[in-house]
């Protein structure tokens, strides 16, 4: 009864397919992978139709067991073979879990079953469910691709060019036009900035271009003309967007008052002028970085 149970629930290639879709959609924005696993039965069971069927209830009996309450397991049509969505992890962690999962498989003398798997990490929509699957399938059905064998499938590894808005607030023209030049020149793997400047506080508020969901870096003096620096973290911070903010604070107050004000009220790096342009670099490096797994 336990197995037939299981088997009812384990989904197909329809269900999953509008799974698959809303995942695409979400992979650019939140910049975490998906990876898909499919496996093929590779066994001497080539009887009987009931024979068949054992060595198919019997495969997704174990993986069903196997998986984690995040994955998602589904059989493809024809029967023998299964697919895996590993959501939020690299191909790294799938082939982790296709060594445990054979090692286990080895050791078991009852089924003589033998399996051998595909990865595909996805980290662009470029891809339809349709062109996964058969892809998939042509490479598990090499036939010089052995049992317990590990293939991967890196067509959709590339993560496409993000534009990030960055907003520089500084009063001073020529150190404005300084930081300009600086951050275009700076080459960020991944990523792509389109640069806007600003003499003053409140000629940045009054845009509209900060009223967005995409990623946006400002660097901000904290003593500005018109509304000051901590007038835009404040405005910034109380945001629906307020995460999206990678809030860089500069000023030539150095000490601790200063920098706590700042910190507890939400920028992300505090810089004392003057400082050296590349240390500006290697911190935003460092930032963006963390985006990329």
């Amino acid at each position: 009864m336990g197995k037939i149970a299981v088997i009812e629930e384990i989904m197909g290639e329809r269900e999953v397919k509008q799974y698959f879709e809303t995942w695409l959609e979400t992979i650019i924005r939140s910049r975490i992978p998906i990876t898909a696993i499919f496996l093929k039965a590779v066994t001497s069971l080539h009887g009987s139709d009931e024979q068949e069927h054992h060595v198919q209830d019997h495969v997704t009996f174990f993986l069903q067991s196997k998986i984690r309450k995040t994955d998602l397991l589904f059989q493809l049509s024809d029967g023998n073979h299964w697919g895996i969505f590993f959501l939020q992890n690299s191909a790294v962690e799938a082939k982790a879990f296709l060594n445990r999962i054979f090692s286990i498989l080895k050791e078991e003398q009852s089924h003589p079953i033998e399996l051998k798997a595909s990865i595909t990490e996805i980290r662009n929509n470029d891809v339809t469910f349709e062109a996964l699957i058969n892809k998939n399938k042509q490479r598990l059905a090499d036939h010089e691709q052995s049992s317990w064998t590990i293939e991967e499938i890196a067509d959709y590894r590339m993560q496409p060019i993000e534009i990030v808005k960055v907003s520089i607030i500084e009063h001073n023209e020529i150190f404005r036009q300084v930081l300009e030049i600086t951050l275009n020149q700076l080459d960020l793997p991944h990523f792509t900035f389109d640069i806007t400047t600003y003499e003053d506080g409140y000629s940045f508020l009054e845009m509209d271009h900060y009223k967005t969901g995409q990623l946006h870096l400002i660097l901000v003096n904290d003593i500005l003309p018109r509304k000051n620096g901590f007038e835009i973290l404040h405005n910034l911070r109380k945001m629906p967007n307020a995460k999206k903010f990678i809030i860089y604070m500069m000023s030539e107050r150095n000490y601790e008052g200063a920098m706590l004000n700042a910190y507890e009220g939400g920028v992300d790096e505090y810089i004392i002028k003057p400082f050296n342009l590349r240390l500006l670099e290697a911190k935003i490096k460092r930032t963006f970085a963390r985006f990329w797994l």
